[in-house]
């Protein structure tokens, strides 16, 4: 399942790389308003008289409709072509109410305030079709025009007379699908991308590795971003493809608060100083409170989000401008060079939002493509670093499989070579002997030696370090074991300047082993094994020393030895805590082993408990 989504995740990427770098060049030719239409697609257009927000009527002049216009107008006249043979009249009617009356008798009604509910008061952005029967060029034709806002800035009364076609339904869809497919088509494969990713990182594929949160804002982020792209690109026919104007307009307002709000989170998500991280981490606290409350004034009919849609769109600019300068602070004074990408691939859309919130100041009209083209690259960009990212994550899992896999075999091949028969037989008849002689202490020694047995069984199922005393315990009951064969030949001295840190399990007792039955007890009068730490700043030291007979020079290092599982000791420790294992020994003075473990004193196991 994992590997099915993960190659679909890339092949979706690699798709959605050619579909953006084509929506470019449609990006450079397209034009700004309106659709595309086919040749059988007629424009249509009145003349005659105008009366302005009540006024006296006036001559229709060819200028900007929208000049000195607050509130409505009625146009009285007479269309220049002919409707007939079944066509139908396309008007674009955003933020306007409009009716349509030939000889007196209304044909067309849109965007009026009973048709939405209270909380709203207009919905709908989109072209519009309206069969309206036969019209003639000498029917007189009544157009009444009302603003849903009065303080709309953007010339929606000018874009109306100005895109008023005469055609056929079917035409118009053919005209959207030859020449705008382009753009949903772009916003659904973002969209579908953002939805793999969240899959990828709720499936077990990842759920083991760091920057999952990440992942799952920069999917949300995908989402949020399709959708802002397929509604901004396709504002002017979206009600036309998918015939659902409340639901279009409630989730248009949505998506960019989502968008900014999901890139809020793959900054804090990204910074690492605990300063910039809270910093934003408080505004984004700060901008979630605004956006519910904006919405909840929406839904309660309180104030109208349309309204304030400029004013509140700068305010999320604003707070997303200044987690762009954390970003940049932690990169270019803290040094942190982890940001880069992040950096990068986030520049568009900053820069896009930061020309949107110009424009909004200026009141210049808002060029709604640039912050789409800002939006659809640094998805690109964000997703091409989280390609990289799940490359390296895959390595990384099947680096951990085996690094289990060597783990488990190491375990399984030292407890096998700490239970030899040789041993088992010495051991147990050591304890027969007591047993005949001196009962109480033969109870001790078999409560040792049952310890000492389960210590090993354990380690099967153990796959984390444990706490150094629980090893050291461990290796108590091996020594108690070997005193009762060798007598005063087996002396210990413990030097423990620090016990608070980890090993792997069977790190120490095999090496202990090791000194006892290939150091002192070689000697007619056996020897002292000193068990030793120490702690230096970022290091432990476990020393085992003895005076033994040590290796002599023609005995290659450890070779009599790996069959105790020194091998499997280096192995270990280099897996599980990156540490290593050092030998020295002097032939006829004896071995000192040095395990040096990196931050280990640092490591804390929650799943631990005693045994």
């Amino acid at each position: 399942m994992k590997s099915f989504i993960i190659n679909l995740l890339r092949i979706s990427i690699y798709f959605f790389y050619g579909v953006g770098f084509l929506s470019l060049f449609v990006f450079l030719f397209r034009p700004t308003n309106g659709i595309g239409m086919l040749e059988s697609i007629q424009p249509i257009s009145i003349s005659g008289l105008v009366s302005i927000d009540h006024g006296p009527e006036e001559a229709i002049q060819n200028t900007t409709w929208n000049d000195g216009i607050r509130h409505s107008l009625i146009v009285r006249g007479y269309f220049n072509k002919d409707i007939r043979d079944g066509n139908s009249l396309i008007i674009w009617p955003r933020n306007l109410r409009v009716k349509i009356y030939v000889n007196g008798i209304e044909r067309l009604s849109a965007g009026q305030r009973e048709s939405f509910p209270d909380y709203i008061e207009y919905a709908g952005n989109s072209f519009q079709i309206f069969y309206i029967g036969d019209v003639a060029t000498t029917d007189l034709i009544q157009i009444e025009v009302e603003k849903a806002y009065d303080s709309c800035r953007i010339n929606v009364i000018n874009s109306f007379f100005n895109n008023m076609y005469v055609g056929r339904e079917g035409a118009v869809y053919q005209s959207i699908m030859r020449h705008e497919l382009i753009h949903p088509l772009i916003g659904l494969t973002l969209t579908f991308v953002g939805i793999l990713i969240v899959l990828s990182t709720l499936s077990q594929a990842f759920n083991k590795f760091l920057y999952m949160e990440k992942l799952n804002y920069l999917g949300l982020f995908c989402i949020s971003g399709g959708i802002c792209y397929i509604y901004d690109s396709c504002y002017e026919y979206i009600d036309l493809l998918f015939p659902y104007v409340l639901f279009n307009t409630i989730l248009d307002l949505c998506c960019i608060p989502l968008l900014l709000f999901s890139y809020l989170m793959i900054v804090i998500n990204t910074l690492e100083n605990h300063k910039t991280k809270r910093f934003v981490s408080w505004i984004t606290s700060i901008y979630v409170l605004i956006t519910v409350t904006a919405f909840l004034f929406q839904m309660t009919g309180i104030q109208d989000l349309h309204i304030m849609q400029d004013l509140y769109l700068i305010v999320g600019e604003i707070i997303v401008l200044l987690s762009f300068t954390a970003l940049i602070y932690e990169l270019i004074y803290l040094k942190n060079k982890q940001l880069r990408k992040t950096f990068i691939a986030t520049l568009p859309l900053i820069v896009s939002l930061s020309l949107k919130a110009v424009n909004v100041l200026l009141e210049h009209g808002i060029e709604r493509r640039y912050i789409r083209m800002g939006i659809l690259i640094s998805c690109v960009m964000l997703i091409h670093s989280t390609l990289n990212y799940l490359k390296k994550t895959g390595e990384l899992i099947e680096r951990e499989k085996q690094m289990k896999l060597e783990i488990q075999n190491a375990q399984i091949r030292i407890m096998l070579s700490q239970i030899q028969p040789h041993f088992l037989y010495n051991a147990l008849n050591t304890l027969q002997h007591i047993c005949k002689t001196n009962g109480v202490l033969a109870a001790e020694a078999i409560e040792h030696f049952s310890r000492y047995l389960r210590g090993n069984m354990d380690s099967l199922t153990t796959n984390r370090p444990i706490p150094f005393t629980w090893e050291l315990e461990h290796v108590k009951h091996y020594i108690y074991i070997e005193q009762l064969r060798f007598g005063d030949r087996v002396r210990i001295e413990y030097d423990l300047e620090t016990t608070d840190f980890y090993i792997p399990t069977l790190t120490l007792q095999p090496i202990v082993e090791n000194a006892i039955r290939h150091g002192i007890t070689k000697q007619a009068e056996g020897g002292t094994v000193t068990i030793l730490t120490r702690k230096k700043e970022d290091e432990i030291l476990i020393k085992v020393c003895d005076n033994g007979v040590g290796l002599s020079p023609e005995q290659p290092e450890g070779k009599e030895r790996s069959h105790i599982g020194i091998d499997n000791v280096k192995k270990r420790l280099m897996l599980q805590c990156n540490g290593t294992i050092e030998i020295l020994s002097t032939h006829g003075t004896g071995t000192e082993v040095i395990i040096h473990l990196k931050g280990a004193d640092l490591e804390h196991h929650e799943s631990d408990s005693r045994r």
